[in-house]
Parts: structure tokens; C-alpha cells; sequence
């Protein structure tokens, strides 16, 4: 574990607690002190003070301090292009049903002018420190020794901090994920406890914790502890047909939803490849069917699983252009088992664009390692021939067609049409369908669009 003093902080970051600590008391707080500890570059720096409000704002003028918080003493400043929160000590306003704590619906803190109390209200260990330079590390709750234990413990009562904040149970599977650490025993079981708790988040906040967990280097630990508590399936439903579900095949020799998790944790931290893969084989129970011989197939696995993972990426309210992204890998991702000519390389290409191309030869590539045998070209030969395709796109622009845009103005097309069909004729020549002459090409023309 690292160690931390000013020095790893800029100096804009230790004005600003230097002026907290000669008005008053001020520590840097949270995630910062974790990542350094962790020795990581933190993304935020943030502030918490026992100053009120009003001289804080007093204290900044200069920066044109911002009230993103007034009711909870929060203020944010921007310096160099950088936004850093200043909070005033706080803790929460607690009611007790059933022996356990929990926050009323109208969330109320009070201001307190005790660090204590202020970390008590944070959510794990790790995020529960603070730091000034004269007290160096205020660490009541063990978080330095969870980081060298790579441990995920909640402050206090873990089930009292979930009922604060439901999105806590995805945090823990984000920081298990992102950090290579595990969860506690009490963490999980606080975690199955309060679990349902999640169906009351909005689904935004929901996948944007998602989104982070799954692109952690521990995702496939992660996601089969998800599974075991219960988590996975309040997320994804469909999910929960692929638990346990044999494959009868012997290409594959994990089951559905172990096999899923390993190309999961093989694609590279991509966002779009990491919910195709993800999704790839959500379909798999749905179509399965058996030969004379007990072997499973699964014919229209890729086209049955590309609408159900529309609808669940929808349902999640993702961006559409993820979703059309992801919806088109999974529809593809059998194509390269196969052999695959030049030209219909070519032609993915077109179709694709070299980003997504790509994200289908690491999708396949990925697929193919968790299975049993080498049934696809390796990948070294497939980013080849991703190269070479490209190269020869790079040969020749619509501009080196045969025909030019004054052809087809004498058959009668305008404006945006000539650009659209010069680019329909290029992905057609690139796709070995048609060749670059003008005749054949005016033919074309002629016979698909009746000029």
C-alpha cells in the first residue's frame, strides 16, 4: 500500500485546504485518499470542512462558487478547469424501524462540527478516510487495512447503509469489480438482505453503476457473485435462465451462464463489447433443440438474442447508439465461425465500419476462448485481414469511380441521391459485387432504382 502526504496533491488543491484549516477545520476526504493509497491518480479531490456555508462562499468568492447543495452544505468551485466540492461536516437524520436504522423519505442531515461524525455517514471503509497535513490519515472504520486485505467492508451496519442508498449494493460489485477486491462476509450478507431495496432506484442510476462494474478487470468474479446473491437477476432477468442451463454440446464444456462470464472478462474494456458479450447467448434457452443424438442446437440463437437484447438494453436506457451497435455484433457474431471470403470481409466492413468490425473479431475471438476447441481463425489472421481490408477501402474513394455525379444527373437523380448512390456503388465494388466500370456500374443503376 502506498503511502500519502501533501506533496500528492497540486498546489491549487493545497491552497484550498490550507485556507479551510486557517478559518477553521478541513480535510481532503473520500475516494481521493483511497486512490492514492491505492496509487491510482484520483479523479476527484473533494472537501469537507466545519465552516458554514455562507463563509465558505465568502472564503471562494474569487472562483464564483456554485450552491450544488445548499440544504447539504455543499459547494462546488471551478479552478483551472477543474471542479472541486467543498462539503460542511455532516451526518444523517435517522429513524428506527424493526432495530434498524433507516433514513425518512424527506432525507434531512444536520451540520455537525465533528470529522466522526461526518465519515460515519460515508458508504464503505475504503471512501470512510480523510486527510490534512498536520493529522495526516483520519481513519476510524479500518479502511487502510481492507486495502491491504483487498477487502470491500460497509461503515458500520451494512444492511443501515444499503437502506440509505439501495445503489450502495452496485457500488460494492463496481469498487469488487474495478479493484480487484473482494466483499466481505457481512458485506454479502447484507447484500442479500436488502437486495430487493434496488427495484426502487431509477433505471439510469442503475445502469450507470452497471456500466462502471463492467469494465473492472475482476468482472467475472464480480458477475458470478452477483448471481449467488441474487443481484444479476433483479438487473437483468433474463439472466436468470441461463444459471446452471448445460449446454449439451461439445464445443462448449461450461454451462450457459459460466461461459458467458468468461468472454465477458476476454473482451477488451469496451463498453459495446462488453454488453454483447454479455447478451451474445441470452437466447440459448429459448431456441434450444436436440438431434436424435442428445446434442443441443441452437439455430437462430443470434437473431432471436439480437431483439432480446434490444429490448433489455432499452429497457435499461442506454444510448441508442450503443444498443444498435451491440444489437449488430450479437446478430453477426456467428459469421466468422464460418469461413469468410475476401469479399464478404470486404463487405462487413462496409456494413460495419472499422470500429465495430473490430468489436466483432474481439467478440469472436473472445467467444472462441471459452469453449472447447479452436473453431474460428485465430486472431492474429482476422486483425490481418481487418488490416488488408481496410487498406484497399484506403485505395480508392468514391471519386475513383467510373462514373461521376454528371452520369447520374442525366439519368434523372439529384442532390443527396448522387452522394448516396456513389457510396452504394463504392461498398458494392469494396464488396467484390460489382467491378469499377461505368457501364456495369450504369447498369446497376439503371435496373435497381428503373431510370
Amino acid at each position: 500500500m502506498n503511502k500519502i502526504s501533501i506533496n500528492n496533491f497540486s498546489k491549487v488543491e493545497i491552497e484550498i485546504l490550507n485556507k479551510l484549516n486557517k478559518y477553521g477545520k478541513g480535510y481532503i476526504v473520500g475516494g481521493a485518499i483511497r486512490d492514492i493509497l491505492l496509487g491510482l491518480k484520483p479523479k476527484d479531490v473533494d472537501f469537507t470542512t466545519n465552516l458554514p456555508y455562507e463563509t465558505l462562499k465568502d472564503l471562494f468568492n474569487k472562483y464564483n462558487p456554485k450552491e450544488t447543495g445548499k440544504s447539504f452544505g455543499v459547494l462546488r468551485i471551478r479552478v483551472n478547469n477543474i471542479d472541486y466540492e467543498i462539503a460542511k461536516f455532516r451526518e444523517d437524520n435517522y429513524e428506527e424501524k424493526d432495530g434498524i436504522k433507516i433514513i425518512p423519505e424527506e432525507k434531512k442531515v444536520s451540520f455537525v462540527d465533528d470529522i466522526k461524525n461526518d465519515l460515519a455517514r460515508r458508504d464503505f471503509t475504503i471512501n470512510a478516510m480523510a486527510y490534512n497535513e498536520t493529522e495526516g490519515i483520519v481513519d476510524l472504520y479500518n479502511g487502510q487495512k481492507d486495502i491491504e486485505n483487498k477487502v470491500i467492508n460497509f461503515v458500520g451496519n451494512a444492511e443501515e447503509r444499503i437502506i440509505e442508498d439501495p445503489l450502495r449494493v452496485l457500488r460494492a460489485f463496481r469498487f469488487m469489480s474495478r479493484l480487484n477486491f473482494s466483499l466481505s462476509e457481512n458485506t454479502i450478507e447484507g447484500i442479500k438482505k436488502q437486495k430487493d431495496l434496488l427495484k426502487n432506484i431509477p433505471e439510469e442510476r442503475i445502469t450507470m453503476e452497471f456500466s462502471k462494474l463492467l469494465l473492472g478487470e475482476n468482472i467475472k468474479n464480480a458477475l458470478n457473485l452477483m448471481k449467488d446473491t441474487g443481484v444479476l437477476e433483479l438487473i437483468i432477468p433474463e439472466f436468470k435462465a441461463t444459471y446452471d442451463f448445460d449446454q449439451y454440446n461439445p464445443h462448449h464444456n461450461l454451462d450457459l451462464f459460466n461461459h458467458i462470464i468468461s468472454v465477458v472478462s476476454k473482451v477488451p474494456a469496451d463498453l459495446e463489447l462488453k454488453y454483447s458479450a454479455l447478451l451474445h447467448d441470452i437466447a440459448k434457452p429459448v431456441v434450444q433443440t436436440f438431434d436424435e443424438k442428445g446434442i443441443a442446437h441452437y439455430k437462430t440463437h443470434e437473431i432471436v438474442g439480437a431483439d432480446m437484447a434490444r429490448d433489455i438494453l432499452t429497457r435499461l436506457k442506454l444510448p441508442v447508439k450503443l444498443i444498435n451497435t451491440v444489437e449488430d455484433i450479437i446478430k453477426k457474431h456467428m459469421i466468422l465461425y464460418r469461413d469468410v471470403t475476401d469479399k464478404k470481409f470486404n463487405k462487413l466492413l462496409s456494413e460495419m465500419g472499422y470500429d465495430n468490425l473490430w468489436r466483432l473479431i474481439e467478440h469472436c475471438n473472445a467467444d472462441n476462448g471459452s469453449k472447447n476447441n479452436e473453431v474460428v481463425s485465430t486472431e492474429n489472421d482476422l486483425h490481418e485481414r481487418l488490416k488488408r481490408a481496410v487498406e484497399k477501402q484506403m485505395e480508392i474513394t468514391v471519386n475513383d469511380l467510373a462514373i461521376n455525379g454528371k452520369d447520374l444527373i442525366e439519368l434523372g437523380f439529384t442532390g443527396t441521391e448522387i452522394g448516396q448512390i456513389k457510396k452504394e456503388l463504392l461498398d458494392k465494388y469494396l464488396a467484390e459485387e460489382i467491378q469499377n466500370k461505368k457501364e456495369e456500374m450504369l447498369n446497376y443503376v439503371k435496373e435497381k432504382y428503373k431510370k
